[in-house]
């Protein structure tokens, strides 16, 4: 679960553009990089990006009322007059397998949200600007006074069974969200979900949170019906929806089918006859399945794949980041007994990585280096997080915490490619300062369970980081004593305490105040983990892949009704 930063607030390329971290010893680096890319070569898969599914920017003040755009294109004369053409089957390679596609509670990764997006949609939708507009909704209301929230539904929409999408299946849906203990949008936070009539749907607030609207807005919205009478089991893997696209079958890790919806909501759509998603886990399997026409598309490639394919492919970046994922050191600053536990050592741990050397020889060039949890130029971006490449200053921290000659520990990362080539070259940076470290690598399933509510781990878990609009709830997940994810991080109570204190800003302005002292909090004052960078997602496709939305508004969301093969 994660939010965008709208862009709008970002400038990637002009005067509030990046700043480059301090560059030095790129020979070593990429002495490192040929080396490890000689011996990985043949392994497989990207880095897996996890995410979930929230984003809005509703001005809380005095309330604040969203109406939907006309998202439509109109009737198929339309979209002839368009250029648009009807037909063909869209064959997408993914690189992460799936793991549940249709129960909404337990879609989790980005690959369940773009497969399963397919066939289930959601009351609002992100526009180019990084902003939560109505979809599914009509409008909704924002009242901070009141602590309510009010949703307008369209009419005339049905789910693929033939059921009603109406007032009382939103509110079974975001009931069953509710009582399913997430961290945002549970009943500890919202006091009630009921219906005022057929097509309005009002929730009730404990607290005012002004960045709930971001979940609630981007639920998918499944049939009551076929989970009441099949199972929520049944449905994780026969998703049932109002999408343009209805489930047609999964043969788990190879493949998942849809056809084309003939009573779809929005008039004239979709275009394609179908959409078949082709699971490949090996990213070089991956490349030659693209190149040998096997496929017209491959969502979320690695940079190096970018690179390989851009001169005879359409390669579209998504330099916005918005609700993308970056690598992220974790130290076990909660034992004792480690040296993390130090909060000198942990500062000395955010002069010592070099992160543009990082993005220049790892990523290639396709990143955003980073030392907080936002992009440079951000709203929520804090210029007195100082931390950049200083080894000298990394030296001097060690000794003042009593480490002169350095020390021994672990660096814990996923089995693929990519990670273990940047976690080398992490480990001679470390070697400059004294720290000697060997790197364990373990596989996707390990890293889960390490990074989990009831995992542990020796040393750094290099983990993932997330950008977007709601800064203090990523960090609520990974840093405080509040969350689910990398347990074995120092808290701090009075972190904690802000952390709690930002989640009922009544304005944005507050809010993005607020997160910048967190950021300081966080990555300055107690160094509880050490980001590297964001990545810049890459997706290469064939040219004649027409209005996909992929890499448009946010990571995990595309506009399958509005696809179409020009050829």
């Amino acid at each position: 679960e994660a939010l965008p930063i709208r862009n709008a607030d970002i400038n990637l390329s002009k005067s509030r553009g990046v700043k480059r971290m301090k560059k030095s010893w790129p020979a070593l680096l990429l002495s490192i990089v040929l080396v490890m890319g000689a011996v990985l070569s043949g392994c497989s898969s990207d880095s897996p990006n996890r995410s979930g599914s929230r984003s809005a920017d509703n001005d809380a003040e005095g309330g604040s009322q969203h109406n939907a755009e006309n998202s439509q294109d109109g009737d198929g004369s339309n979209a002839a007059a368009a250029g648009k053409k009807y037909g063909g089957v869209l064959r997408i390679i993914t690189t992460q397998d799936v793991q549940n596609i249709g129960d909404p509670v337990a879609i989790r990764s980005i690959s369940d949200n773009m497969i399963s997006g397919t066939a289930l949609e959601t009351l609002g939708r992100y526009d180019e600007n990084g902003d939560l507009r109505p979809f599914l909704a009509e409008s909704w209301d924002l009242d901070p006074d009141a602590k309510t929230i009010t949703i307008k539904l369209r009419r005339g929409i049905q789910f693929h069974d033939g059921t009603d999408f109406d007032a009382e299946a939103v509110r079974w849906n975001l009931e069953t969200f509710r009582l399913a203990k997430k961290p945002q949008f549970n009943e500890t936070d919202t006091k009630s979900v009921e219906t005022l009539d057929d097509y309005t749907v009002r929730i009730t607030l404990n607290t005012w949170d002004i960045a709930i609207m971001e979940t609630i807005g981007t639920i998918f919205m499944a049939s009551p019906t076929a989970i009441r009478e099949k199972g929520a089991e049944w449905v994780n893997e026969h998703p049932v929806g109002t999408g343009p696209f209805v489930f047609e079958s999964w043969d788990k890790s190879v493949s998942v089918k849809y056809r084309k919806n003939e009573n779809y909501w929005q008039e004239g759509k979709p275009y394609l006859d179908g959409v078949e998603w082709k699971i490949i886990s090996d990213s070089s399997t991956a490349d030659a399945a693209l190149q040998a026409k096997e496929a017209d598309m491959y969502y979320s490639t690695s940079a190096r794949t970018a690179k390989l394919l851009e001169r005879d492919y359409e390669v579209v970046k998504f330099e916005a980041a918005l609700g993308s994922a970056g690598p992220a050191l974790y130290p076990d600053g909660g034992n004792p007994d480690s040296p993390w536990a130090n909060v000198k050592v942990r500062q000395a741990l955010q002069y010592a990585v070099d992160r543009q050397a990082l993005v220049d020889t790892i990523a290639l060039g396709y990143g955003i280096p980073t030392n907080q949890y936002a992009i440079p130029g951000s709203r929520f971006y804090s210029d007195n997080v100082k931390s950049t490449y200083d080894p000298d200053k990394a030296k001097r921290l060690l000794a003042e915490a009593g480490y002169a000659e350095g020390f021994h520990t672990v660096i814990n990362t996923p089995n693929n490619p990519d990670n273990v080539q940047m976690y080398t070259a992490v480990q001679a940076m470390l070697a400059q300062i004294g720290i000697q470290s060997e790197i364990n690598v373990v596989d996707g399933a390990k890293n889960q369970e390490m990074t989990g509510p009831n995992g542990s781990w020796e040393g750094l878990m290099g983990y993932v980081m997330r950008i977007d609009n709601d800064p203090p709830f990523n960090m609520i997940r990974n840093l405080s004593s509040m969350g689910t994810n990398t347990r074995k991080v120092a808290f701090v109570e009075e972190f904690d305490q802000k952390l709690l204190e930002s989640r009922s800003a009544p304005t944005l302005d507050a809010k993005a105040e607020a997160t910048r002292q967190l950021q300081e909090m966080a990555f300055e004052q107690y160094a509880l983990a050490v980001p590297l960078y964001v990545s810049y997602s890459t997706t290469v496709k064939e040219k004649y892949v027409k209005d996909d939305g992929i890499h448009k508004t946010w990571m995990i969301f595309w506009t399958p009704e509005n696809a179409w093969l020009d050829k």
